[in-house]
């Protein structure tokens, strides 16, 4: 008698990870909705100093839809996170399935909440803004605009044949460092604009890029 051999699983998808996709699309369903101009502002502001500037002047009239744009980017890059470590199969990873992702999302939130805690501080410290402020819209303009941009992306890492996922992965790392490249360098140029001191500048890149990405990496990991 024939038994029943069970099929390799041809993807990483589990079944809860729909859920991530849907309130994802229903947040960016209800900010097109709700406010129909928005999601073509943040893609302008990233690209147009001056568009950025107006939309900071325009922000506090648009509170929910800058919160559904974050909590997709958390959810999204958490997501694409979780699928890197479940295909690349380390051995560290004891934990599994909606509560691991749970734990990553709040490891994508605590790296941005200590990098908005350390602009506050330093702006606190030195009794002044120094462009700070804009840099701290900026780089949470860019947590909005990765967070519609890799949603198809997790959607192929999730879906897609495990066979494609190299080239995938490859891909989506790339547009992410080339964005994230691009916010660093006019952030550079803006501070350079202001007339802020090169030691200051890279003060402001070891404190706030490379600690609090360190930082949080090293929560997630002593899950």
């Amino acid at each position: 008698m024939l038994e029943a051999i069970p099929r390799a699983n041809l993807n990483l998808s589990e079944d809860w990870m729909i859920l991530v996709f849907l309130a994802s699309l229903i947040g960016l369903a209800y900010t097109r909705r709700v406010h129909p101009t928005r999601i073509n502002r943040l893609w302008n502001s990233a690209w147009n100093i001056r568009t950025m500037r107006q939309t900071i002047r325009e922000e506090p009239n648009t509170p929910r839809a800058n919160l559904i744009f974050n909590t997709s980017f958390y959810l999204q890059a958490a997501l694409v996170v979780y699928c890197a470590l479940k295909y690349t199969g380390h051995s560290w990873l004891s934990f599994h399935g909606l509560g691991f992702y749970l734990i990553l999302v709040a490891g994508v939130f605590a790296i941005y909440l200590i990098k908005r805690l350390s602009i506050r501080l330093i702006r606190f410290v030195a009794d002044g803004d120094f462009g700070l402020g804009e840099y701290e819209y900026a780089v949470f303009m860019m947590n909005r605009l990765l967070g519609i941009l890799i949603l198809p992306i997790s959607l192929l890492i999730v879906y897609a044949p495990t066979i494609f996922l190299p080239q995938i992965f490859f891909g989506g790392i790339t547009i992410v460092s080339i964005l994230l490249i691009y916010r660093l360098l006019r952030s550079l140029m803006t501070a350079l604009e202001l007339g802020i001191a090169p030691f200051y500048i890279l003060f402001y890149i070891c404190t706030l890029e490379i600690l609090p990405t360190a930082i949080g990496i090293r929560m997630a990991l002593a899950f």
